[in-house]
């Protein structure tokens, strides 16, 4: 006997078990996805750090990671202005997403940028 295909209860079995499987994975990737964000946002304040205190460096880097919704207390950004013709600006946080408030993916991120100093006329 020759099977016809896949069920009426086959075919929302598979959709559902694509949607889940969607979603873990969305769940996951965005951590990753927020870090490369966080990282470019560091490095283009990094850029203009030769301008700016090393507290309105933080303040910056705390603002837009709240907007990134992304919590980062300021004794984990550290700005070094003693590398030779270069600043050095270090962030490091913890991300993590839920999945169906079971199971909890959670990593710790570390950004390290050293930036050359670029002398404006």
């Amino acid at each position: 006997m020759k099977s016809r295909g896949v069920s009426g209860f086959g075919v929302i079995f598979y959709l559902l078990l694509f949607v889940v499987i969607g979603y873990i994975g969305y769940q996951i990737a965005r951590v990753y996805f927020t870090y490369g964000s966080m990282s470019k946002m560091v490095e283009s304040v990094a850029e203009e750090v030769s301008t700016q205190t090393d507290f309105d460096v933080i303040k910056q880097i705390m603002e837009k990671a709240e907007d990134m919704k992304i919590e980062i207390s300021p004794e984990s950004i550290f700005v070094d202005r003693s590398l030779t013709d270069s600043i050095r600006v270090y962030v490091a946080y913890s991300d993590s997403s839920s999945i169906f408030d079971f199971f909890y993916f959670t990593r710790h991120f570390v950004i390290d940028k050293a930036i050359p100093i670029k002398v404006r006329l």
